[in-house]
C-alpha cells in the first residue's frame, strides 16, 4: 500500500518443516542477467549496480556484506504504489533498517520493484519473486562462493499479504516469513472497509466540502463506478479543513463511529490521517481494481449502518453499490490459509489502513497444524506499519528461532538505545525467542552470527 514493513512442541513443529511438500504447481524460475556486484560508499556492502532488472522489466537489488555472510537471504518487497506512477524499489536502501540492522548481522539482502503497482497480481509472486530468488542466489554464490541456507520472506502492508502469498503457495523456496499490517484475513473485507468509509464519509461530508466528488454509480459508463483519481488532488486540502472545522466534530465523529476506523483518542491529528489514508486508497485505488478485478467489488445493497446518532436516515442517504467480483481474479488477492512453514505476523491495534483484525480473521481459518506454524504479534500502537526497529528486529528474531532453531545473536551497538534493547528482548522472550545482546570486544567489530540453542522454548501465542 501507500506508505511506506517484522508450537505446541518443537519436535512437532520440526517433523512438520522436514516434512513438508512442495507447492501446488511446480515453477521453474527464471534467472535474471547476471549483475557484476559494486561498492556503494557505506563500508563493506556489496550491492548490485542501479538500474538492474529481472526478465519482466522488474527493478531488483542484492546486497550483502560478504565477509560477514551467515548464507540466510532476507527478501523484502514494496507495499501498495500508486498506480498511477511506475514501479519502484522500496525506499532508501542505504538508510533502511534492513541496511543498517540485519546487514551487519550477517544476512544478505534481495528485494524487486515488481513489474507493476496497484493490486499486487499472480505473476508478481510466481515470476519476479522467484526469480528475484534464484538470481540473488546465484549472485550471492558468485560474490562469496558459498551456497545459500534459509531464505526468510519479509513485507509490509501490501507486502505483507505477498509475504503471506509466496510462504503458502511455495514452502520449497521460503523458509519462513515476517508479514507486517498485511491485509491477510479478508481481502475481500478489506475492499468493503474502504468502501463504507467512502459511502459514509461522502454521506455526511457531501454538503460541507467546495467541490465534493460524491462516488456515483453511473451504468452508462464502459466502467461503472470508475472515479477521476485526479480530483484527489484538488479536494484533498479542502476535505482536510472540513475534516478539522470544529463545527464539523460530529460529522466526522459519526463517520468514526459507524466504520470502527480506528483513532488514537490521545492524538487528535490521527482522526485527520485515519480520514485522508483511507479516501485515499478509494481515490486511487477504484480504477484499478476495476482494471484487475473487473469491477470495483464493492457492494453495501441490503447493509445496515449502526452507530449514528440517526441510523434511519444515514441508512435512507447513504449511496448504494453493487458491484460484483470477478471471484477468480478476487482469489489472487485473498490468502490461502495453508502454512507447511513458519510465519510471524506484526500489526498494530490502531491501523486505519488494514485493520487488525486481519490477524485474527487468518488465524480462524487456519487449520489446527497451520496454527502451530503462525505466531501472531501485536503492538498497542495507532498507524500503518508503525513499528520500532526495535519490534522489527524482535520479530525477526522469533521467525528465526522457528525456523532455525537457534537463537539471534546481536551485537548492543545495533540497539545503541538501552530502552530499545529492552523492548526488543522482552518482546522476543513473551514469546519463546531468547536472543543474546552482545556488547563488542574494544577495538573489533562485531561477529553476529545464530546461537546453537539445545533448549527452544516454542510457545505458540494464539490470535485474540
Amino acid at each position: 500500500m501507500r506508505l511506506p514493513w517484522a508450537a505446541q512442541g518443537l519436535v512437532l513443529l520440526a517433523s512438520l518443516l522436514l516434512t513438508s511438500g512442495c507447492a501446488d504447481r511446480a515453477v521453474r524460475p527464471q534467472l535474471a542477467q547476471q549483475q557484476s556486484l559494486v561498492p556503494p560508499d557505506i563500508g563493506a556492502l556489496y550491492t548490485t549496480p542501479e538500474g538492474a532488472r529481472l526478465s519482466s522489466g522488474a527493478l531488483y537489488q542484492v546486497a550483502v556484506m560478504p565477509e560477514k555472510w551467515n548464507g540466510d537471504i532476507i527478501v523484502y518487497v514494496p507495499g501498495y504504489h500508486d498506480p498511477s506512477r511506475s514501479a519502484q524499489l522500496p525506499g532508501d536502501f542505504a538508510t533502511s533498517a534492513i541496511s543498517r540492522l540485519l546487514l551487519p548481522l550477517g544476512y544478505a539482502y534481495a528485494s524487486t520493484s515488481f513489474r507493476g503497482t496497484g493490486l499486487i497480481q499472480p505473476d508478481w509472486i510466481e515470476g519476479d519473486l522467484l526469480e528475484l530468488v534464484s538470481t540473488a542466489k546465484s549472485t550471492l554464490t558468485g560474490v562469496t562462493g558459498r551456497h545459500s541456507r534459509y531464505v526468510y520472506m519479509t513485507g509490509g502492508s501490501q507486502g505483507g499479504l505477498a509475504t503471506v502469498q509466496a510462504v503458502e503457495r511455495h514452502p520449497e523456496v521460503f523458509s519462513g516469513g515476517l508479514a507486517a499490517c498485511g491485509p491477510i484475513g479478508d481481502y475481500g473485507r478489506q475492499i468493503q472497509y474502504v468502501g463504507d468509509f467512502r459511502v459514509v464519509f461522502d454521506e455526511y461530508f457531501h454538503d460541507v466540502i467546495p467541490g465534493w466528488p460524491v462516488w456515483r454509480e453511473d451504468a452508462s459508463s464502459p466502467s461503472p463506478g470508475a472515479v477521476d483519481p485526479t480530483t484527489w488532488g484538488a479536494v484533498d486540502s479542502a476535505a482536510a479543513m472540513a475534516i478539522t472545522d470544529p463545527r464539523n466534530a460530529d460529522r466526522i465523529a459519526q463517520v468514526l463511529a459507524v466504520t470502527h476506523a480506528p483513532i488514537d483518542s490521545r492524538d487528535p491529528s490521527t482522526i485527520l490521517a485515519t480520514a485522508l489514508d483511507i479516501l485515499w486508497y478509494s481515490f486511487r485505488g477504484t480504477n484499478d481494481a476495476i482494471a484487475k478485478l473487473g469491477s470495483p467489488s464493492y457492494s453495501n445493497v441490503g447493509r445496515s449502518y449502526q452507530g449514528s446518532s440517526d441510523d434511519a436516515a444515514l441508512n435512507a442517504g447513504v449511496q448504494r453499490f453493487d458491484f460484483a467480483a470477478d471471484p477468480s481474479r478476487l482469489a489472487a488477492l485473498q490468502t490461502q490459509a495453508r502454512l507447511r512453514r513458519p510465519l510471524v505476523t506484526i500489526h498494530t491495534t490502531g491501523d486505519p489502513v488494514v485493520p487488525v483484525w486481519h490477524e485474527q480473521l487468518y488465524a480462524r481459518r487456519l487449520p489446527f497444524l497451520g496454527r502451530l506454524l503462525f505466531t501472531p504479534i501485536t503492538i498497542q500502537r495507532y498507524g500503518h506499519d508503525n513499528f520500532t526497529e526495535a519490534e522489527i528486529l524482535a520479530g525477526f528474531a522469533i521467525l528465526v528461532i522457528r525456523v532455525s532453531g537457534a537463537d539471534l545473536v546481536v551485537p548492543e551497538s545495533i540497539l545503541p538505545d538501552p530502552s530499545a534493547r529492552t523492548v526488543f528482548t522482552s518482546l522476543a522472550e513473551s514469546y519463546g525467542a531468547r536472543p543474546v545482546l552482545m556488547p563488542a570486544a574494544r577495538g573489533t567489530a562485531p561477529a553476529p552470527t545464530h546461537r546453537s540453542s539445545t533448549t527452544v522454548r516454542a510457545t505458540l501465542h494464539p490470535a485474540p
